[in-house]
């Protein structure tokens, strides 16, 4: 809503009466022209973001399938077409008309079929709704002015397209708009009737036409291919070449260029999931070859846009969700206590998955029976892969998790403050490798969607535990709550919100108990090792000294010491008594009796006295190992 030049000076006039008068005077908030404006001319930072919002619109209109048609290589025209409800006249009008005023989460979405009429944060289809503040369409408007939006609603006889063309404002241009006088751009708007047999048909194509000529540039990644033909005093390029890419057109980073034909991950006879999964083989196998945290930089842009936007959608993971994970898979599991009590192991039955054991609700079955989406015949999925076995040896025997279920415990008075309650759910992994790279970190889900990527700072975490934190890959999913913490273009969150802090504070606390949890495994296995090699050298000891009395006395010689234990010093050695009540050994035990042993098999100690016997064996053993 914005406000008039009159109701500005009606104001105005009212501040200044109330002086005179003691009054308090009360208005409402109006949305100013240039911020309008500044949503139109785009927000987003990258490209993808702007493609993330376009399908986080179909998903809120319970859309079951999505396809994007990119025209790569040239990019003249990208499509995105979803089955969702699509849109009615009065809906796509009220769209239209109100930038920044979404009908989402509001009475008038029970209207015009955008929300549930009991609960308005919810769509007709029952998900979760992601989008709330009406900017997600002009996403359209990082990428070009110019685009079409095709629709109809299911029941509806006509099918409506409005082609708009978005205007470009500079600061001049909105100092000299007033009030009402300001237009964010054009629309032409057309209706057709559709044959009978399409009335319960439904769904919306979006249509972008004329890119801004930089956007082609970046989705291209014509500035890297440029600087790659750039050397450096060593005769090297700058910037590397791409490993995996679509191709380059020819002249498009320099006159002379020639081009450069594509090199993908997967074959093109390859099915729509092959595909994907051969993208995350790629991301794997090229990341994982160095020892700094990855970016990608082996793909080119178009690639790390489909990476970024598998990440970020509501979509199913490519091998199946985390929590999902049974308690017969060999891992091993922790909880996050409360309070300052140490992370405790859960018994997960074999037949139990963690899902089942926690009674978590992320990843369950979607109520609208799914949602899918195709980027230029590529089925898109979570590309987070968490094995049941270790990727390489490791003094930790098996992959670890935590999991939790939290609600924040804020009082009554605290939860306006808040914005409401907070409940979620997460975990966190670890693995000897984290593959691909990129993965190692944190991601925060909201409503099952994310504007951030993983975050290997783990939302700032201070106690350097570099070894470890490259290890570890975590999700949290904000069941209620943190909404409201996320920034207009959802790339980032409010950082003081009581929400985001209340998050930061548990996953730091987790980390830490992790991080200790995995360090007493580690220590666990180290202790186990020293248990065995000292038993290992025991016997290798014992075994030698048994072998010089078979050399002497024969292989059918009595055994010098029957059921002696290794961990004891013999009291007697093939029938000859050691009194070591006087002389105790000193050291491992084992020494002094396979040393009795030797001695006896050359007969030694059966001259000695009782005493003299232990005597002999205590000063050999100090001739090799003098005490200080």
């Amino acid at each position: 809503m914005t406000t008039s030049a009159g109701e500005i000076q009606q104001l105005a006039k009212r501040i200044r009466l109330s002086v005179a008068q003691n009054k308090v005077v009360e208005t409402k908030l109006a949305t100013s022209q240039r911020i309008i404006a500044r949503v139109t001319d785009g927000i987003y930072r990258e490209p993808w973001a702007a493609f993330r919002e376009l399908v986080a619109n179909a998903y809120d209109a319970d859309a079951t399938s999505v396809v994007i048609e990119t025209g790569a290589l040239e990019f003249e025209q990208i499509t995105v077409r979803d089955n969702g409800n699509g849109m009615s006249p009065e809906a796509l009008a009220y769209i239209l008309s109100s930038i920044g005023g979404s009908s989402k989460r509001t009475t008038a979405g029970a209207k015009l079929n955008t929300a549930q009429e009991i609960e308005l944060d919810h769509s007709p289809g029952g998900r979760l709704l992601i989008g709330k503040i009406g900017i997600g369409l002009f996403a359209v408007a990082q990428l070009t002015q110019h685009f079409q939006i095709v629709t109809k609603a299911d029941g509806e006889k006509v099918r409506t397209s409005a082609t708009i063309r978005l205007r470009t404002h500079d600061e001049e241009d909105l100092s000299n708009t007033a009030g009402d006088d300001y237009v964010a751009g054009s629309v032409t708007i057309k209706s057709e009737k559709v044959p009978n047999g399409e009335i319960n048909s439904h769904g919306t194509s979006i249509i972008l036409y004329d890119l801004r000529p930089e956007i082609k540039r970046t989705l291209q990644d014509v500035r890297r291919w440029t600087a790659s033909q750039v050397e450096d005093f060593d005769g090297e390029a700058i910037i590397q070449e791409p490993v995996y890419h679509i191709g380059l057109l020819a002249g498009a980073a320099g006159k002379k260029h020639p081009g450069v034909k594509p090199n993908l991950p997967w074959l093109a006879s390859d099915s729509p999931n092959d595909k994907f999964t051969k993208l995350i083989d790629a991301a794997a196998d090229v990341s994982g070859r160095g020892t700094k945290q990855a970016n990608l930089e082996h793909f080119d842009a178009y690639l790390q846009l489909i990476w970024k936007l598998s990440l970020s959608l509501p979509l199913e993971y490519v091998r199946g969700h985390p929590f999902d994970i049974d308690g017969g898979q060999g891992m091993i599991f922790y909880d996050v206590p409360g309070g300052r009590g140490q992370a405790r192991q859960m018994k997960v039955r074999k037949s139990k998955s963690l899902r089942e054991h926690l009674d978590l609700k992320s990843g369950t079955e979607d109520p609208c029976g799914g949602f899918s989406v195709e980027l230029d015949g590529i089925a898109i999925k979570r590309p987070i892969v968490l094995p049941t076995e270790l990727r390489k040896d490791s003094r930790i025997p098996a992959p670890v998790m935590m999991v939790s279920k939290e609600k924040a415990p804020f009082k009554d008075e605290e939860l306006a403050r808040a914005g409401g309650p907070l409940e979620f759910e997460a975990y966190l992994y670890w693995n000897s490798k984290i593959v691909p790279k990129d993965t190692a970190g944190v991601v925060v889900r909201v409503r099952e969607a994310s504007g951030t990527l993983f975050d290997p700072g783990f939302l700032k975490y201070q106690v350097s535990e570099q070894t470890r934190l490259r290890q570890i890959t975590a999700e949290i999913f904000i069941r209620e709550g943190l909404d409201s913490a996320i920034n207009i273009d959802r790339e980032s969150f409010n950082y003081s919100h009581p929400h985001f802090l209340y998050i930061q504070r548990w996953l730091h606390k987790a980390l830490r108990l992790f991080v200790n949890r995995l360090k007493a495994l580690a220590d666990e296995d180290l202790r186990k090792e020293k248990v065995e090699r000292r038993e290992a050298g025991r016997k290798a000891i014992t075994n030698t000294a048994l072998s010089v009395w078979k050399n002497r006395l024969g292989e059918t010689a009595d055994l010098p010491v029957p059921g002696h234990k290794s961990d004891e010093v013999a009291p007697e050695v093939g029938g000859v008594t050691i009194k070591w009540e006087h002389a105790s050994p000193r050291g491992d035990p084992t020494r002094a009796s396979a040393l009795a042993i030797v001695l006896e098999a050359y007969g030694v100690l059966s001259n000695l006295s009782e005493h003299d016997r232990a005597r002999l064996i205590n000063d050999i053993i100090e001739i090799f190992d003098p005490q200080e």
